[in-house]
């Protein structure tokens, strides 16, 4: 689909530089770099919804269950 955008002068000229160092259109760098925005943010959603589910010690979830998932969900190492 072909859209038109309007970004700073700054991070175009960024994305420019980036993309010819990767030998990416311009296209394929805002298209990876959108998706990649959807799938961290989408993270973030579910993060904030198992939050809501079993935050305040209202849970009956095992208590190891309640750590790998948050570890899982915030990116953090294991």
């Amino acid at each position: 689909m072909k859209t038109a955008i309007s970004i700073d002068d700054e991070v175009y000229r960024a994305a420019e530089h980036t993309a010819a160092q990767l030998g990416l259109t311009r296209s394929s760098l805002y298209s990876l770099a959108v998706a990649e925005y959807i799938r961290n943010h989408n993270t973030d959603i579910l993060l904030q919804r198992l939050n809501e589910v079993y935050g305040g010690g209202n849970s009956t979830l095992d208590e190891d269950v309640q750590e790998a998932q948050f570890r899982l969900f915030s990116g953090e190492d294991w």
